[in-house]
């Protein structure tokens, strides 16, 4: 069989699959489940879309295609699958073949996790707040004590730097760094950006945020990455106590996931 065959592309796509769900990156499989008279491509040809919209294998290219990548983005943020129809004999299809396709987009999104970095009383409520939503928590604190914590709360008893190097860190974790210490919150956030970590943040006052990336970038690390960090972390909701500021920490990283705004709910009339 040739290069391009249809099992030859097949094998590749679900190859990419594979390769992707191991480096834990999310993405979009669209498929073409129906067709109907004249269509570029067949029942089952497949087309994966990654979120910065580039793409493996193809459906038919044209108009039909970019609007599939531009649903499947949209799949991709919200998780959920849809089903496109063309009508292929209609110009503003940009194909003029003389059939009919349906194609199916389903994302494939692996859930978020939150590593908290410090087991004082914000990383605990946060540990128990976040555990409430669904979220799958790891803790790392040398004296971090698993009655502390819910019990599905995967405890890493290690100081922060050996803590995140036996973490399992993909590109959906949110990374929260709260060790109570200036000391130990350089340490883990230098350690925090070296990770493909999806979201960094880290609690403190503007003045200590201030100090922490002056001294970081003395020691050579680049503005560049500086800026993937969320600091002072939380989205100013008036925030005192500890349940409190983990409610401003978790609200932010939703936002984040979610592509919210962070700016207030408008009334509905409803």
């Amino acid at each position: 069989m040739g290069e391009n065959s249809p099992l030859q592309e097949t094998r590749e796509i679900y190859g990419k699959i594979a390769e992707l769900l191991s480096r834990g990156e999310e993405f979009a499989v669209a498929t073409i489940v129906r067709t109907d008279g004249s269509t570029p491509r067949n029942v089952g040809t497949k087309m994966i879309i990654l979120r910065d919209g580039s793409i493996h294998g193809t459906i038919g290219g044209g108009t039909v295609e970019k609007t599939v990548i531009s649903e499947a983005l949209k799949a991709i943020k919200d998780g959920k699958p849809r089903l496109l129809t063309f009508r292929l004999e209609r110009e503003e299809d940009g194909m003029i073949c003389g059939g009919n396709m349906d194609i199916y987009v389903e994302p494939v999104t692996l859930g978020y996790d939150i590593l908290i970095i410090g087991g004082g009383h914000v990383g605990r409520a946060l540990a128990r707040l976040a555990s409430a939503m669904g979220f799958p928590v790891t803790l790392i604190d040398p004296a971090a004590k698993m009655e502390d914590y819910p019990e599905e709360t995967k405890i890493i008893a290690k100081d922060c730097v050996e803590g995140l190097a036996e973490a399992e860190v993909t590109p959906r974790t949110c990374i929260v760094i709260a060790t109570g210490s200036h000391e130990s919150d350089e340490a883990a956030l230098r350690k925090a950006l070296e990770t493909n970590a999806y979201y960094i943040g880290m609690l403190g006052s503007r003045r200590k945020v201030s100090t922490i990336f002056r001294r970081l970038g003395e020691q050579g690390v680049s503005e560049e990455k500086l800026k993937r960090v969320n600091a002072p972390i939380g989205l100013d909701i008036g925030a005192e106590t500890p349940s409190e500021i983990a409610v401003s920490i978790l609200a932010e990283i939703i936002s984040k996931i979610k592509g919210g705004t962070g700016k207030p709910l408008k009334a509905s009339s409803g």
